[in-house]
This record gives structure tokens, C-alpha cells and sequence, in this order.
């Protein structure tokens, strides 16, 4: 079975590396919001790209967590928070997977939920 390309698909799969506490509060969220976890986590990345661009990034540096015990999930995201994202991540020297951390982090800190 060959895959199929569709241009005019807006979305994109990314693969990104969550802590197990993590990946239970986004599972948990999207759960009670009776959507699936890419759709919760696009609406996490759109809060925290438009934090960005309006606050500028954090002034410390995030902390590095250890891949070690790290779930890697596949999720769909569009392809403008995977261009953001990228641009982000090239001008920081950050992985997207780190990113999308700090993004579950700060959504879930600020009870922005």
C-alpha cells in the first residue's frame, strides 16, 4: 500500500518526547473535553506560539529533562504551528520536543485550561 501525499492537508504528524506526568494531565484534559490529544495539544501550542510572539520567550533558560523514562508520542499538529514551531526551535537551539514541554508546562501551570 503506497501512501498517498495530500497537499491540501493542513495538518502534519510530529513526534514529541512528554514526561509520563506530562502526557497523563494532556490525555486527562482531552478526556474530559471529549477530544482527542492532538486537537488539545494544538490548542496548547497555539496559547503558548501567541505567548511567544507577544511576551517573547522565557529570560532562564528551560530546564533539560532526561530522555530516559520519556514517552514519544505521534500527534497531528497544523503546519503552521510545525513552521512556527521549527523557527522557534532553530532560533533557540532547542529541540521542538522541548518546546512542546515548556508549552504542557506553562498551559497547565497558569491553569489556562
Amino acid at each position: 500500500m503506497v501512501k498517498k501525499n495530500y497537499p491540501t492537508r493542513n495538518y502534519t504528524t510530529i513526534y514529541i518526547g512528554l514526561t509520563p506526568k506530562q502526557a497523563q494531565k494532556l490525555a486527562n484534559l482531552a478526556k474530559k473535553q471529549g477530544k482527542t490529544e492532538s486537537k488539545v495539544l494544538r490548542k496548547v501550542l497555539d496559547l503558548y506560539l501567541k505567548r511567544v510572539e507577544t511576551k517573547g520567550l522565557l529570560f532562564e533558560p528551560y530546564r533539560k529533562t532526561s530522555p530516559l523514562g520519556m514517552k514519544v508520542l505521534p500527534r497531528t499538529i497544523t503546519r503552521d504551528q510545525d513552521r512556527k514551531l521549527r523557527k522557534l526551535a532553530e532560533k533557540t537551539g532547542r529541540k521542538i520536543s522541548e518546546l512542546a514541554r515548556e508549552a504542557v508546562d506553562i498551559y497547565f501551570s497558569e491553569k489556562l485550561a
